[in-house]
């Protein structure tokens, strides 16, 4: 195997490694919430630290649930739906 697919393998060997670099940046990216505050806040919440990354979350999340249980079934199609082939 080689080019794009070996690249894959490669990082998907070293997974570990990989998470362990990602939680790194995002702790410095949190913390650096904590420090670079922004000047003139537009809303009420978001003067405080970490707002837009707790809102994010709290977002994300709700997408995902109203995704899987209004969505989907709206969307899904029985296994057979194509008939066989």
């Amino acid at each position: 195997m080689n080019g794009l697919g070996a690249l894959f393998e490669r990082l998907k060997a070293q997974y570990k490694a990989w998470r362990i670099i990602f939680f790194a940046i995002l702790a410095v990216l949190v913390g650096l919430n904590f420090v670079l505050v922004p000047h003139h806040p537009h809303f009420g919440l978001d003067k405080y630290p970490g707002f837009f990354a707790g809102f994010g979350l709290i977002v994300g999340l709700i997408m995902v649930l109203v995704m899987k249980k209004i969505v989907q079934p709206l969307i899904a199609r029985k296994e057979d739906h194509y008939g066989d082939i």
